[in-house]
């Protein structure tokens, strides 16, 4: 059956996502070091345009990771036998981390038009050290997401297998940065946008090459 405009463009909301993150990484201007705890009323309004641009940036990437979601879950369901399992858990991982990317934009409002706009130096600290941990809670998603669409990978073939190592050991390393242990952290904020648009591209090649395991999967749903 012919794919729809909707359903090929789907992929590539992932490489949206990825884009928006280097987008919000670039724009973001809240301190003058970067380091928690360091953000200033002058630095934030002297750039206040990137700074909405940059939560701008936050808010594609939560929207579009909603939409890659759907995308990922189709592929991995694609090679799943019976009950969805690796798919429905990378599904959720992703709706965690557009959760957590809300969470981060609730805290840059607050700095920015909250603190920052009130000249109050207490509560600008204080939100200071929140928005710079912010991501923790997208990670505990990312992490799941990634775990889940390795173990897939390799199980069931349905990514190249040295695409589906990278994403495990990605998994690991976010679920290591979430957890506060370096260099977990660090290492999925850079590499992560280009882990998105990376497996984008996978997801479009491949959404119209069924794999082996899709005829009975589908011969089932129509039982």
């Amino acid at each position: 059956m012919p794919l729809s405009t909707f359903e090929r463009f789907l992929p590539w909301t992932g490489a949206i996502a990825g884009l928006a993150w280097i987008g919000q990484a670039s724009l973001f201007h809240l301190d003058a070091a970067d380091s928690p705890g360091k953000a200033t009323t002058a630095t934030i309004h002297d750039h206040l345009a990137l700074n909405y641009a940059a939560v701008g940036c936050l808010v594609v990437m939560g929207i579009a990771l909603v939409f890659f979601a759907s995308a990922l879950r189709s592929r991995l369901r694609s090679a799943e036998a019976g009950e969805a399992t690796y798919s429905s858990i990378a599904y959720g991982g992703l709706l965690l981390a557009s959760a957590g990317l809300s969470q981060m934009v609730m805290w840059s409002w607050g700095l920015i038009n909250g603190a920052a706009d009130a000249k109050d130096d207490a509560a600008l600290h204080v939100l200071s050290f929140v928005g710079y941990f912010g991501f923790a809670g997208m990670g505990i998603g990312l992490a799941t997401t990634l775990l889940a669409t390795g173990l897939a990978g390799l199980g069931n073939a349905v990514l190249p297998r040295w695409f589906a190592i990278v994403t495990l050991v990605m998994g690991a390393l976010s679920a290591l940065g979430a957890a506060g242990i370096p260099p977990g952290g660090l290492v999925n904020y850079l590499l992560l946008p280009f882990w998105l648009i990376g497996t984008a591209v996978i997801l479009a090649r491949r959404q119209a090459r069924p794999t082996a395991a899709a005829t009975p999967v589908e011969a089932q749903r129509i039982a």
